[in-house]
């Protein structure tokens, strides 16, 4: 029986950036998730997956360093500061020099052995300032929201099950309802089931602000196209996600044993892996 370190336990709940991972891929969740707390006879030794966890896909780095810089300005609008959008774009132009200047070299991809052209760099900062140009550009209709709270994790239950979400935006209108922003720098689509995201943000909310299903609402902000999806949530649709949650987060916990979490390989996914180098199963060739 797999023995792990007691701080597991102490953090291990359900988020939706884990449901993402356990529905793509099992065996990866087993590694970012599992892998670094076993204590007996490891698969693989953790030191070396927690050195592969500081490795971030090239197509999560732009929507983190778009995250960052806009976070950095709506902490200035919540301190009654100015927000500077040269600022914001310099700031951006010179964290994307940052990864450029090492050649990509803690992208996953470049140490799963794809090469990174400087192509990749211009195109993320080329789309990385029609975002934030984007953001500025709607942050007027923003401004009667009062600032309650941005990229904070917070933590509620289930049940016994703990929930972890990160809300990118949390403002009050002026009649008392809560709004929850998601900026969204990818495709203006559905492909990352973002109705149980916003549905979870809901539930936390409702036990945080002690409101109603109907005092709250939430959006998604597609910043490169400027689109914007209003989700309004029933409490029957609460109650199913409710239900699906515990369900979800028993079958994640329902063995710790390496063999239990098969793999489901790609190209494209294990290029992106950070456990490509260690999964017997990866569908790339190694270096």
């Amino acid at each position: 029986m797999v023995e792990l370190d007691t701080f597991f336990f102490k953090i291990n709940s359900w988020s939706f950036t884990k449901h993402r991972v356990w529905n793509r891929c099992q065996r990866q969740y087993y590694f970012e998730y599992i892998a670094p707390y076993v204590k007996s006879a490891p698969i693989v030794n953790p030191e070396k997956i927690r050195w592969l966890k500081n490795f971030t896909s090239k197509f999560v780095v732009e929507g983190q360093l778009i995250h960052d810089i806009i976070d950095k300005q709506i902490q200035l609008y919540c301190e009654n500061k100015l927000m500077d959008l040269a600022e914001a774009m310099n700031a951006f132009s010179k964290k994307v020099s940052l990864y450029k200047n090492v050649g990509g070299e803690t992208f996953t991809e470049y140490h799963n052995g794809e090469k990174i052209t400087d192509s990749f760099f211009s195109a993320i900062e080329a789309n990385g300032k029609v975002c934030l140009k984007t953001f500025f550009g709607k942050w007027p209709g923003y401004q009667s929201r009062g600032c309650l709270r941005h990229e904070e994790f917070d933590h509620f239950s289930i049940g016994d099950v703990g929930v972890t979400v990160k809300v990118d935006f949390v403002g009050k209108q002026p009649d008392g309802t809560l709004v929850l922003t998601d900026w969204k720098t990818g495709r203006d689509d559905d492909e990352y089931e973002t109705e149980l995201q916003m549905a979870a943000y809901v539930l936390w909310a409702k036990e945080y602000y002690r409101k109603s299903a109907d005092e709250i609402r939430t959006e998604l902000v597609f910043l490169k196209t400027g689109a914007t999806k209003p989700y309004a949530f029933f409490e029957e649709q609460l109650r199913d996600v409710q239900e699906m949650i515990p369900r979800e987060f028993a079958a994640m916990n329902a063995s710790y044993e390496y063999g239990d979490f098969p793999a489901r390989p790609s190209q494209r996914e294990c290029l992106s892996c950070k456990f490509a180098e260690v999964c017997p199963d990866v569908a790339i060739g190694k270096k």
